[in-house]
């Protein structure tokens, strides 16, 4: 509920990050937070932003593997590289930096929507 309009039609308890997202559903203000203060500019709510989020949390699931990453999201491995870069950029610090923060705010992120992200600003 907590997704609104892009909650996905069929969700299972056994869906990657859901249960995390579960936990995070329970506190909605401290998953804003943890966005803001994970993601930076990344956790604007915008396709952009939400592209770039998409990619970065399939390469963090796939344990850094461009390859890998590249098979799960059906793109290229230099389309791969240039959106995590690209996405680093906008969070502003480093994949390592706050690791378990990043996933979580990523995951956060996928699952609750609009819940979560900081509103466009023009």
């Amino acid at each position: 509920m907590a997704a609104g309009d892009r909650a996905r039609t069929v969700t299972s308890f056994t869906d990657p990050g859901v249960r995390a997202a579960a936990l995070l559903s329970a506190d909605l203000g401290a998953a804003r937070r943890l966005v803001r203060d994970a993601l930076g500019a990344l956790g604007a709510d915008t396709e952009a932003a939400a592209r770039l989020r998409g990619t970065l949390l399939a390469f963090v699931t796939e344990k850094g593997s461009y390859v890998a990453t590249a098979e799960r999201t059906h793109l290229h491995k230099n389309t791969v590289k240039y959106r995590v870069d690209r996405a680093l950029e906008e969070r502003g610090r480093p994949l390592g930096e706050d690791r378990l923060d990043l996933e979580l705010a990523l995951i956060a992120c996928e699952w609750l929507g609009d819940a979560v992200l900081a509103p466009e600003t023009a």
